[in-house]
């Protein structure tokens, strides 16, 4: 199962083009490279095989987005959940331990510097990998 996560990683790195930037339309770059400080948000988490309220967990991460056009982007992300909790899965629960979180994400911008993205990935821990789909807002200055 390692070899599986580390192979799936390697492939999302490859498909990174770390290119010199290039303008685009209004003056910004097609590439962006950032680094991310925020917190993801665990709906119900299990604690003695009892559901709980949900939980929001310090997550740090590298990610990188293409644009498209002024309104659209394409990224790939790769994110580390800071914390420990369990999730039910499948009526088993599952403890979750700093987990890696990678998925290739599309993004509309809404307004000038605040976007949406949205795709699937895949949660890495060593308990149990789960697919996940991935929602994220942000505003950027």
């Amino acid at each position: 199962m390692k070899f599986i996560s580390l192979t799936y990683l390697l492939f999302l790195l490859y498909i990174i083009p770390i290119q010199a930037q290039e303008a685009g339309e209004e003056g910004e770059t097609k590439h962006k490279l950032v680094l991310l400080f925020g917190l993801t948000h665990i709906p119900e988490t299990i604690e003695d095989g009892e559901p709980l309220k949900s939980e929001e967990l310090p997550t740090i991460g590298v990610d990188y987005y293409y644009r498209l056009n002024p309104k659209w982007q394409i990224g790939v992300v790769v994110d580390v959940e800071l914390g420990e909790y369990a999730v039910d899965f499948g009526g088993e629960d599952i403890p979750r331990e700093n987990a890696v979180v990678t998925g290739v994400v599309a993004g509309y911008r809404l307004l000038k510097g605040w976007s949406v993205f949205a795709g699937p990935g895949v949660e890495f821990e060593r308990n149990k990998n789960i697919f996940i789909i991935r929602a994220t807002t942000e505003y950027e200055f």
